[in-house]
């Protein structure tokens, strides 16, 4: 039977939040969770892990959303991230959305090349899709602590400011 990615992030970020004391810190340990999770994810071989990045990031944002007193369903999570990804616009998610392809393709020359690309395919994918969820978290988690209020520039704002720390942190975390 198929292991349904959403179960292991919500037995994760509640690991993760369970001995946490206040609603910032939480918050921070469950982002955390979910850039650990995805970024693994990112790191897999063979195959385009879009519909596993969104699962994990749909509970992430479900998770936030309980942690700061908001009832967020998975649909209301999925509207969230799309307007997070609709506030940095066109340009911005063209790139984000053509480096994850990008990425695959390069893990699938991998298999051409005797595993050469695979590696940097590997690693690069498992970069992004770290500082993807990190950048969704930290947004996500300043428009619950601002009780859903955030205009799409203030949004915009949060996520480069979130997504450039986040390639960083993520890369640090992952020794590169």
């Amino acid at each position: 039977m198929p292991v349904d990615p959403r179960e292991i992030a919500r037995e994760r970020i509640e690991a993760a939040v369970a001995q946490k004391k206040d609603r910032n810190t939480k918050a921070d340990a469950a982002i955390w969770a979910a850039v650990a999770l995805n970024t693994g994810l990112g790191a897999v071989p063979f195959g385009v892990n879009i519909w596993t990045f969104l699962g994990v990031t749909s509970v992430l944002v479900v998770a936030l959303g309980a942690i700061y007193g908001h009832s967020v369903s998975h649909e209301g999570a999925g509207k969230i991230i799309k307007q997070i990804f609709m506030s940095v616009g066109a340009t911005t998610l063209a790139l984000t959305i053509g480096m994850k392809f990008f990425v695959e393709v390069m893990k699938g020359a991998g298999v051409i090349t005797m595993g050469g690309a695979t590696a940097a395919g590997m690693a690069l994918d498992a970069v992004l899709c770290g500082a993807v969820t990190y950048a969704i978290g930290f947004t996500s988690k300043k428009y619950f602590q601002q009780d859903q209020q955030m205009s799409p520039q203030q949004m915009k704002a949060e996520f480069n400011r979130s997504f450039d720390e986040g390639k960083s942190k993520v890369r640090e975390a992952r020794g590169n």
